[in-house]
């Protein structure tokens, strides 16, 4: 029986894509299961920058399952409800700053502090990136 194939989703952003705090421009944003954590159910989001001399890592926020589906609704209210919203559990601590002209996703604290400055069209694509790789990541195993 082959193993299932890895789902990798890259999701086209525009120019107004930022990652602070070294001010990275993404040209996509990768969302694949963690590679260390296989099997966990973890959700990684990784940038795909335009220039990366300093050799930053990719990493943009790492995900249990149900946080991801969390950080996927709270990225459409703040869409749709044109407001600030928070994705809050034991393990992930995400804001979504909603703002005129985009939005903040905020993630980490300290040395580990993450923002996505990302525009209205990108970021709907990129809730929908995050829920299919957690429908492929919650698919009961073929038989």
């Amino acid at each position: 029986m082959a193993a299932p194939s890895k789902l990798v989703i890259n999701v086209e952003v525009d120019d107004r894509t930022v990652l602070f705090p070294d001010g990275k421009f993404l040209s996509h944003i990768t969302l694949h299961e963690d590679k260390a954590a296989e099997g966990s159910g973890i959700v990684r989001l990784d940038g795909v920058f335009l220039f990366n001399e300093s050799r930053l890592g990719p990493e943009i926020v790492c995900l249990e399952l149900e946080d991801a589906r969390e950080l996927a609704r709270s990225i459409l209210d703040a869409v749709f409800q044109g407001r600030t919203q928070h994705v809050l559990s034991n393990t992930a601590k995400i804001a979504v700053i909603f703002n005129p002209n985009g939005f903040i996703l905020r993630s980490g604290e300290g040395a580990a502090l993450r923002e996505l400055f990302i525009g209205s069209p990108a970021i709907i694509r990129l809730a929908q990136g995050i829920l299919r790789i957690a429908d492929r990541l919650s698919a009961s195993p073929a038989h």
